[in-house]
């Protein structure tokens, strides 16, 4: 059945094992093979570049109800895949709830990216699903596919908690999105029309400035139950009084957002050791070689620190005018390239980055790569 044409592209539905699928899941495990290769990890293709399969993902064809090939011009450019998880193990304690599928094995061949097929290819898994009573897509990429990363977050999946067999891995990256109208979590309600706004100040202050040390360390309250580890970890450094000293010897700018006088906000500008060129960094490279810093004053690359607005206060703008603030700050300062990270459980921060213009890069230093509940952002100046 012929899903969609437009312009010599075709969106067909196809066998799992139809001869074109089979080929273009061979040439992805391929990719996939290459960007990840590390000491220990399985090998997905052999000498001769034939797919082996991966124990830990095999798919089982009788569970795919899915196999969506796109063709240009009759040739075959892209693949991917829906599988019903309804009532299926999440490798997390429990069982997928019904009306859950998973995307699977979504690939453009190289010599058709660039065209927004990967775009077209995801609106057409989403529609199948919708067809087929689907209320929650979810999916599994990584972060050494920072160009997938990114095609999921601008079509609006948020980062969910990570299942199925690569759960273990610090490097996999899990994310969903509601199909189905009201079935997600609810949006804060905005303030009625006719309300007055009120009056937002920014200033730059020292970074042990009271108001702005007292928003950092409420910061740190609300992130304390969302990452248990992390609280773990900073505990183990000596609490966040030690931790937020450390950070501070590092900040170049600290703005505070006051609304009608009040302290709302703070974020911080400080020196990232890499610069532009990790914005495009080929991810067949690894992560490997990205390590090292190179010389004070030569990256040009800076980084933001601690974003926090009073939860009493958000969708107010608060959040971008401190963000816009310190990439001015930035600039300033002759920056070329921003960057930040971010948790996976703060999807309403994610969201606002993603708008603001960041989009995902490989982990950059001095980060912890294995860190799996980090997303990694960054953006030209």
């Amino acid at each position: 059945m012929v899903a969609e044409v437009l312009a010599g592209l075709t969106i067909e539905t196809v066998g799992w094992d139809h001869a074109d699928a089979v080929s273009l899941r061979a040439e992805q495990q391929h990719e996939i093979d290459l960007r990840y290769t590390q000491p220990g990890r399985p090998s997905t293709t052999d000498a001769d570049g034939a797919p082996v399969p991966d124990a830990r993902d095999q798919v089982d064809p009788s569970n795919v109800f899915a196999t969506l090939l796109l063709r240009v011009d009759g040739a075959p450019a892209g693949h991917a895949a829906l599988r019903d998880l309804s009532g299926r193990d999440d490798y997390q304690g429990g069982l997928h709830p019904d009306g859950t599928a998973e995307v699977k094995r979504v690939y453009v061949a190289p010599g058709f990216r660039g065209r927004g097929l990967s775009r077209t290819l995801m609106n057409a898994a989403e529609d199948v699903a919708r067809d087929a009573g689907v209320r929650h897509l979810v999916l599994e990429t990584g972060l050494m596919q920072p160009e997938s990363l990114g095609l999921y977050l601008r079509l609006g999946y948020d980062p969910v908690e990570s299942f199925g067999v690569f759960s273990d891995e610090p490097g996999s990256r899990c994310f969903g999105k509601w199909l189905v109208p009201d079935a997600g979590p609810q949006a804060t309600a905005a303030a009625p029309a006719g309300t007055p706004a009120p009056a937002l100040v920014l200033r730059e202050v020292p970074w042990d400035d009271p108001d702005a040390a007292a928003l950092r360390r409420a910061m740190w309250t609300f992130l304390q139950p969302l990452y248990p580890q992390l609280a773990r970890d900073i505990e183990a450094r000596g609490g966040h009084d030690v931790a937020d000293a450390e950070r501070g010897r590092t900040a170049l700018v600290t703005v505070l957002a006051t609304l009608d006088g009040r302290p709302v906000g703070c974020a911080t500008l400080a020196p990232s050791p890499v610069g532009p060129e990790h914005l495009t960094a080929d991810p067949l490279r690894g992560v490997g070689g990205l390590t090292a810093a190179p010389e004070a004053g030569e990256s040009r690359g800076f980084e933001l620190q601690s974003v926090f607005v009073d939860p009493s206060v958000r969708r107010a703008g608060v959040a971008s005018a401190l963000v816009e603030h310190i990439e001015e700050a930035a600039r300033r300062r002759g920056g070329l390239a921003f960057y930040l990270n971010t948790g996976i459980r703060q999807p309403t921060a994610l969201r606002l980055y993603v708008k603001l213009g960041y989009r995902p890069v490989l982990p950059y230093p001095p980060h912890d790569a294995d860190d799996a509940q980090l997303l990694f952002l960054g953006k030209a100046l």
